[in-house]
């Protein structure tokens, strides 16, 4: 019988990305000031219009790259991060086996060990219920992986790893 299960975790906007929101409409406002008042100034009123809507439609395309989601997704031992841009690009970030975990256990803010090549935070800063996988990604080598899944995800990555999860 296969296993399989999904699930997915919508990043929270900080304070950064709300800044960043305001400057991307701050600016794209100036922009859209700035070529009105040159289609104005060279008669090309005609134009105004579709500056109009370009400028508008670039903001607002800058500003949905902001929303990001990570779907993790669990198939017969198998753990595949997926990150989800604008709910629209889906590009597969890390592939693991779970038979090659190193080390997993509750995420508590540690560092990852020097053999690592990377870590990656999939989930919200302070989600509960954060834990953290070392193992070799296909693409990437080895990597440190902190998600926060659920009971039922949870569940079948320590069937997976028993000896390691505790």
């Amino acid at each position: 019988m296969d296993t399989f299960f999904e699930q997915i975790t919508k990043i929270k906007l900080t304070g950064k990305t709300a800044f960043i929101i305001g400057l991307i409409i701050t600016v794209d406002v100036l922009i859209i000031l700035a070529l009105m008042f040159f289609a104005l100034m060279f008669g090309l009123i005609e134009l105004t219009p579709l500056i109009l809507i370009g400028a508008i439609y670039g903001g607002y395309k800058l500003v949905s790259l902001l929303s990001i989601e990570y779907e993790y997704i669990y198939t017969n031992g198998d753990l595949d991060v997926d990150k989800i841009v604008a709910k629209s690009n889906r590009k597969r970030v890390v592939s693991i086996k779970c038979s090659e975990v190193e080390k997993y256990g509750e995420y508590k803010g540690q560092p990852a060990p020097g053999s690592v090549k990377a870590t990656h935070v999939f989930c919200n800063p302070n989600s509960e219920g954060q834990v953290y996988l070392i193992a070799k990604d296909r693409n990437q080598g080895m990597v440190m992986i902190v998600l926060a899944p659920n009971d039922r995800i949870r569940a079948e990555l320590e069937k997976a790893i028993p000896r390691l999860a505790k």
